[in-house]
């Protein structure tokens, strides 16, 4: 009787080790990034900024993957590189963008960005501030440059209106 009452103990132990400490430590193996791989999407978010404000479109569409996905605030679903070019040539009423970076995790070859994206745009002759949350996926291609995989916000909240 002792005995089955210390299997039971011994199963019961094993299974809470397997179910709270593995999945722990495989969690803190594949979050862990490089520096140099941080380094790499804080300047890959700058290019973005820049390439907005200048309103070269073009180079924005070349950092996403030919397959990738761009999830918007109204439920749209955008998918692949020409449908993603259109939707950024769309946004020629750009004044200012700014990207903040609240968290990166991932394994280097697929890594996840938190954020904040703030928008000034002109509408009907006002500039409008908006900021969006943001969650993106950056895919490390065969060639070792990262590409946007997956882009999605959220419904973004006018926060200032200046008359121009």
């Amino acid at each position: 009787m002792k005995t089955n009452q210390l299997f039971k103990n011994a199963l019961a132990a094993i299974l809470l080790f397997t179910s709270t400490v593995i999945p722990v430590s495989i969690y803190a193996q594949t979050n862990d990034i490089s520096n140099d791989t941080k380094i790499e999407i804080e300047k890959l978010n700058h290019q973005m900024e820049i390439a907005i404000t200048k309103k070269s479109f073009g180079d924005i569409a070349v950092m996403y993957g030919d397959d990738a996905t761009i999830l918007t605030p109204e439920g749209k679903k955008l998918h692949g590189r020409k449908v993603i070019g259109d939707f950024w040539y769309s946004m020629s009423n750009c004044r200012e963008f700014k990207s903040e970076i609240t968290e990166l995790g991932g394994n280097g070859k697929m890594v996840y960005q938190l954020g904040k994206w703030t928008l000034t745009v002109e509408k009907e002759g006002k500039l409008v501030t908006f900021i969006t949350d943001v969650v993106l996926i950056w895919k490390r291609e065969s060639n070792y440059q990262y590409k946007i995989q997956l882009n999605s916000f959220n419904n973004s909240i006018a926060m200032s209106e200046k008359e121009i």
